[in-house]
């Protein structure tokens, strides 16, 4: 039997986390969990998730973006698919949304908040398996 999939959620919305923790776990997936992006840097460098989802707005308006440009320098995390899901487009009102972007926004997905669970579970299984 293969190892389960880790997946880390890097959010300050304990309501999002525990939602989401509950939803993977149910569908056979191991889940840490961070509150901010520095935590959210050291737990995946520690426990080497498969995935990591990742909000933007936490301490800063930018931060999950700035997470995100790290996460390529650092040699053990380069591979992991990041699903960046995020309410700051309705949160600001901004008129344009966010497109992954080697070099500004290097994830794999975007996702603005509310996420469908089905929509979030096929995309990790799709990064993934599971």
């Amino acid at each position: 039997m293969s190892a389960r999939k880790r997946i880390l959620i890097v959010d300050d919305d304990p309501d999002f986390v525990e939602s989401n923790k509950q939803l993977l776990e149910a569908n056979g997936y191991e889940v840490i969990s961070a509150p901010n992006g520095t935590l959210g840097l050291e737990k995946a460098k520690a426990e080497k998730p498969d995935l990591m989802i990742l909000d933007v707005m936490m301490a800063s308006n930018t931060e999950g973006f700035e997470v995100s440009r790290k996460i390529p320098e650092t040699p053990e995390l380069r591979k992991m698919p990041i699903l960046l899901v995020t309410g700051i487009r309705r949160e600001l009102n901004l008129p344009f949304g966010f497109e992954p972007d080697s070099t500004w926004l290097p994830v794999d997905s975007v996702f603005e908040k509310p996420i469908e669970p089905a929509v979030l579970l096929k995309e990790i299984k799709k990064r993934v398996g599971g």
